[in-house]
């Protein structure tokens, strides 16, 4: 009986630790698309950033915007939450001061430029 009891435990914990690796392996591969995704975005955003906004305002974690009177994008979100921003490009509202030209960005293209301007965000 005792051998029995030993053996059903040592299966229950060979069956538990399978069913923690193959879980642990899940989260992973999760994070991992996460990660791509966001690299997606970032990259895509970052290209939006510099095609779009770099002529006047510093699109970096650091330096000067080339128009002294463009604040850094690092800092925008001190002035305007992202959400407010979002709804902005999305509805093709004009943003920002009177030489600033409108843009017209998809959904896609407002998440990246989004997540880019989230990841350079002076602290």
């Amino acid at each position: 009986m005792k051998i029995l009891k030993s053996t059903t435990l040592v299966i229950l914990s060979a069956a538990l630790l399978g069913v923690s690796s193959l879980a642990a392996c899940q989260q992973t591969q999760v994070r991992q698309a996460d990660r791509e995704i966001d690299s997606t975005y970032l990259e895509l955003g970052q290209e939006i950033a510099r095609t779009n906004c770099a002529s006047c305002h510093s699109i970096d974690v650091s330096g000067a915007s080339p128009r002294p009177d463009a604040q850094p994008l690092r800092t925008v979100f001190g002035r305007r939450s992202a959400e407010s921003l979002a709804d902005d490009f999305r509805e093709h509202i004009h943003v920002g001061h009177a030489d600033m030209p409108d843009y017209d960005f998809t959904v896609k293209e407002t998440e990246g430029l989004l997540a880019y301007l989230a990841s350079i965000q002076a602290e």
